[in-house]
């Protein structure tokens, strides 16, 4: 069997990888197992799951709430699971958020294994044992450091996905190529789909073991999320979340250029490569208020003082956080971005 060992402080936890769904089902042999299942998944993988236990989740932004997660702990409780229970979430990243955090918080913790079905949750989302919900429309505002006992991949999962879901897979893929300075070497051919997941999540779990909590390394990996995440509520969601990041990559890079931390010839080449994978959404220019993106960036948990705090890039392929003062250059960057990913699309 294909797998990762995933050495954090609080749990040290295998990734294994699958050739075929059928295959990955069989391998567990827990009894007292519930399946927190997408319905859209479980809708088109019905003959793997029928005679199992599960809840069927419509994914929306509304499961990833208190309201929606009181209903499942209800169904446990209904179902008398205890502190034997091991739940399966067999999803994209807003079930693997929505799993963690009832499995950190029932019972004070019980077992769970994820089983992601997307690109973007197969390298990215999977590992790191962070868990969140939303509250009065703050995103991620709530939730535990919580990994899993177990992660179980398949890239079989990945046929029936829709051709945006898999380019936004490739926006969080590419930025690990970006951040070890190896972007040069991603390709988007599906038959190499298994050993990209593999880098990302190699690459992110070298990050975990040195920096869990996100108090120093950990947070590069926020590179593109400061504005990727507010493209996300400013579109409300019409834009993916990887293709988000990868917009929000795009701001990054060219504040960097600016500010004179990146050459023109690095800032053009991060460029080009960064916008093949978004050619393929139309931007709305309301997406783009400034004002608007400027007030939803203030309120990110990961902003604690009055400036704006975003992962910018060096020449020597340095990434820190950058406190950022200057918000008019800031919006002339936002301008500048949105101009060109208008005319690129």
């Amino acid at each position: 069997m294909r797998s990762i060992d995933i050495k954090a402080s609080t749990k040290k936890y295998k990734v294994n990888f699958y050739d075929k769904i059928n295959d990955l089902i069989k391998s567990f042999e827990d009894e007292n197992l519930l399946y927190l299942i997408d319905e859209n998944v479980y809708n088109i993988n019905k003959t793997y799951f029928e005679d199992k236990l599960k809840y069927i989740v419509p994914v929306t932004e509304y499961s990833k709430t208190l309201d929606f997660a009181s209903e499942v702990f209800d169904y446990l409780i209904d179902n008398n699971f205890k502190t034997d229970a091991h739940i399966v979430v067999v999803g994209g990243g807003i079930l693997q958020d929505l799993g963690g955090f009832i499995a950190s918080t029932f019972c004070r913790g019980i077992k769970y294994t994820l089983v992601p079905t997307t690109l973007l949750a197969q390298c990215d989302s999977c590992i790191g044992g962070k868990t969140s919900i939303n509250h009065n429309s703050r995103k991620n505002i709530l939730g535990t450091f919580y990994p899993p006992n177990e992660i179980k991949i398949t890239t079989d999962f990945l046929f029936t996905l829709k051709k945006e879901d898999l380019l936004s897979g490739y926006g969080e893929l590419i930025k690990f190529y970006l951040l070890n300075n190896e972007i040069e070497h991603f390709d988007s051919n599906f038959a190499n789909i298994e050993k990209r997941i593999a880098y990302g999540l190699k690459y992110k779990s070298k990050i975990i073991q040195i920096d869990e909590f996100d108090l120093k390394e950990r947070k590069l990996l926020n590179f593109g999320h400061t504005f990727g995440h507010a493209l996300e509520s400013t579109s409300n969601y019409k834009i993916p979340h990887g293709s988000a990041i990868i917009m929000g990559m795009l701001i990054a890079n060219e504040l960097s250029f600016k500010l004179g931390r990146l050459n023109e010839e690095k800032r053009d080449y991060i460029q080009n490569r960064l916008l093949i994978y978004i050619k393929h959404i139309k931007v709305e220019d309301s997406w783009f208020y400034f004002d608007t993106l400027l007030s939803l960036v203030k309120s990110d948990k990961k902003n604690t003082g009055d400036n704006i705090n975003m992962i910018l890039i060096d020449t020597d392929n340095e990434y820190n956080v950058v406190s950022i003062e200057d918000i008019d250059l800031l919006e002339t960057c936002v301008k500048s971005i949105h101009e060109i990913i208008r005319l690129h699309n």
